[in-house]
């Protein structure tokens, strides 16, 4: 197998490091959307530079640009923007606007990422945008293009009011407007695991603390506030512009900003609800369900209960029984189960 199947973080920033000399760094320079494996090659060329990732990755000591995530790139001008394609097609639109909306009149946007991610088809996209698209780079499975801010940018959409959409949407018997932006996961609609855990909520009521980890746009809550407003709901996602949505969706949402139960510091609640994400790019990658299983009692009062939904495959039965003195089946299809674990009264 290549190593863009292996490893295409690594992959994409060693071609990217390849072209680098065909590229004016000695200015503002924005590493946009590569927390994990920035060009090492920027060091000595003189740019000042500056990161932006929509996603928190990580302690800004384990990356660079790690630590921090906002929905927009910060106010440029930027000579040139090195962005790491994104891997869903909307999204790539809406960062390809972003980045150029910071750039410099006369400055250059850098994009690269493997065939596989959609890095033809977004050279259709940019040459759309900008006009000439030039290929830096072209090895394996994997290019780098580069473009210059069109000189008429009037039809870029600079802000991120600019992709707010809006749909219809079912929510625990009612239907309401929902919020969403390129992106985030399940975007104008209810996706079917959701939907599942949904319809299999625990008995909640006034006065209650719940927490939607990995909340999207703020599907669950939602389903969680129409059972009691009085409710108290915490909204954890890792997706700054997924967040603002749940914000705007769940205007008394408490909303962190955040990659695990640690960010709600020493906060414990009556019930944890989750549908939540199982890839690492491509790869699916179970280490966060893992770690939410693990650490959830820690974060439950006494009785307390962790409610997830995942797809049948996954051994979720011999995990969570590690951790909790009752795990059952709450619901099911032939696609989806819906797992609640729960802890004794007097578990710590």
């Amino acid at each position: 197998m290549s190593r863009w199947a292996d490893d295409p973080e690594r992959a994409a920033s060693d071609l990217l490091e390849r072209c680098l000399d065909a590229v004016d760094l000695t200015g503002r320079v924005l590493l946009a959307n590569q927390a994990y494996h920035p060009p090492t090659g920027l060091a000595g060329r003189g740019g000042e530079v500056a990161h932006w990732n929509r996603r928190l990755v990580g302690p800004p000591t384990s990356y660079p640009g790690g630590g921090k995530a906002t929905p927009w790139p910060p106010a440029g001008p930027f000579e040139v923007v090195l962005l790491r394609l994104p891997k869903a097609k909307d999204e790539q639109e809406m960062a390809a606007h972003a980045c150029l909306s910071v750039l410099a009149p006369d400055g250059q946007l850098v994009v690269y990422g493997g065939n596989a991610e959609g890095i033809r088809s977004a050279a259709a996209m940019l040459e759309e945008l900008c006009g000439g698209v030039a290929t830096l780079a072209k090895r394996g499975h994997g290019r780098v293009l580069a473009v210059a801010r069109p000189a008429q940018s009037d039809h870029l959409r600079s802000s991120l009011s600019a992709w707010r959409s809006t749909a219809s949407l079912e929510i625990g018997g009612q239907l309401r407007e929902w919020i969403s932006y390129p992106g985030v996961f399940a975007a104008g609609r209810v996706d079917e695991g959701t939907a599942l855990l949904m319809g299999a909520l625990p008995p909640l009521g006034a006065g209650m603390r719940v927490l939607d980890f990995g909340c999207g746009s703020g599907l669950i809550g939602a389903a969680v506030l129409r059972q009691s407003c009085a409710i108290r709901l915490d909204a954890l996602d890792s997706d700054s512009v997924a967040l603002e949505a749940a914000r705007q969706n769940l205007p008394s949402a408490h909303c962190v900003l955040g990659t695990s139960l640690g960010e709600v510091g020493a906060t414990r609640y009556d019930a944890v609800l989750s549908n939540p994400p199982l890839r690492q790019g491509t790869a699916e990658d179970h280490t966060l369900l893992q770690h939410l299983i693990a650490a959830a009692p820690g974060h439950l009062r006494a009785g307390g209960l962790l409610q997830i939904v995942v797809q049948r495959r996954v051994p979720l039965e011999r995990w969570l029984a590690q951790h909790f003195a009752s795990v059952a089946i709450a619901a099911e299809t032939r696609r989806y189960r819906v797992w609640r674990a729960q802890l004794d009264p007097d578990q710590r």
